[in-house]
């Protein structure tokens, strides 16, 4: 069974662009680009006001098998994959009438430092195309201050309520106590909504794991892209972004947010659970899941209507546009690689089956 974090990491991982972005100091491939990136939203505090971080960087390993950072203990990923090989899932789509065809990539937005480059099929298929389209240009939000105050707009409450108004008493107390052990809490967090909680939440639970880095596929080739001279498409605006991520109901939101801190300690449960979604993306795997029948079976009754309206939100309506917008550059004649987290392929309303409803001729080629 899945350690219950990494659902809220899944979504994470896998499903948002703006949760995550990072930076990686190396000179391969696929590090150099990453090295010019900083997080898109990891908010921290100190005694004295919020601020951005960079606390993401990755944690070097020592020889102690058990070790801490300022977070808490944490584990090794490498202790917990079995392979460093990137070959990630790909498929061509190719319209019918037209003959235009396009490229598909499933992407993961965390990875371990020590990945392997991406396999030279990809690359060509990049080297190929004018442009990339991904769920939004992380970069860009970094250097614009508008897109930053919408991004805070949209995780912040307008309504003059705070997080407290809408969790319960016991959980929020729950919650900053953990901040506040962990020195990551002040009074400005109570204005960001309860999704965005989660998501900080589970940005620890990532920090905990040395070697790992919060930074992916999608960043590694809009860097490049923008190294290339070629175009970027942002899918998604801010907005969709910040929508799924706080499309919680305040009563799903609180029971997660105690799943996820009594969880929270469990970190080689969780380094293990990460380790096998690794394994599967780097392998290829079309079918990612974040959950499996028997977590669903834990999520109270009362409940799972609250959890199926969040996923119809995380992912169902998101990968209906996607498709939507995927079609709309296959018959435009777009020479784009289309790269979205892996977790919007997964299962018969994923973004690949629902081009292949609409009439493509989809192959998994990867």
């Amino acid at each position: 069974m899945k350690n219950k974090a990494l659902i809220a990491a899944v979504a994470f991982m896998m499903a948002f662009t703006c949760a995550s972005c990072g930076k990686k100091e190396d000179d391969s491939s696929k590090a150099d680009s990453k090295a010019k990136e900083t997080p898109a939203e990891t908010v921290v505090t100190t005694d004295e006001e919020t601020v951005e971080t960079t606390a993401e960087e990755t944690v070097e390993t020592t020889d102690q098998e058990t070790t801490e950072n300022a977070l808490g203990t944490t584990a090794d990923i490498n202790d917990f994959i079995d392979t460093k090989e990137i070959d990630p899932p790909i498929w061509k789509v190719t319209d019918p009438e037209s003959g235009n065809s396009m490229y598909l990539l499933g992407t993961i937005h965390v990875l371990p430092a020590d990945a392997s480059d991406y396999p030279a099929d990809l690359m060509d298929i990049y080297n190929s195309c004018d442009s990339i389209a991904v769920e939004f240009d992380v970069t860009a939000l970094q250097s614009d201050i508008n897109a930053q105050m919408e991004y805070v707009s949209g995780m912040t409450y307008s309504d003059g309520t705070t997080v407290k108004d809408h969790i319960s008493e016991e959980t929020y107390n729950k919650a900053k106590d953990y901040f506040t052990k962990i020195g990551a809490y002040n009074e400005m967090l109570d204005q960001y909504r309860a999704g965005y909680w989660i998501n900080q939440l589970t940005v620890v639970m990532l920090m905990r794991l040395e070697n790992l880095e919060l930074s992916g596929t999608d960043s590694y080739f809009v860097a490049k892209a923008k190294e290339d001279g070629k175009e970027v498409i942002n899918i998604e605006d801010i907005s969709m972004q910040t929508e799924a991520l706080t499309a919680y109901t305040d009563e799903y939101a609180d029971y997660s947010i105690n799943d996820l801190i009594d969880d929270i300690d469990d970190i080689d449960g969780f380094a293990a659970d990460f380790g096998e979604l690794f394994d599967k993306w780097a392998k290829g795997d079309g079918e990612i899941s974040s959950e499996t029948e028997e977590d669903i079976a834990e999520i109270p009754e009362d409940l799972l209507d609250d959890h199926d309206a969040y996923n119809k939100a995380l992912l169902d309506d998101r990968n209906q546009y996607m498709a939507d917008k995927a079609s709309e550059y296959i018959k435009s004649g777009k020479n784009c690689l289309f790269m979205v987290g892996a977790a919007h392929y997964a299962g018969e309303n994923g973004v690949d089956n629902l081009l292949e409803k609409m009439g493509f001729t989809v192959e998994k080629i990867g």
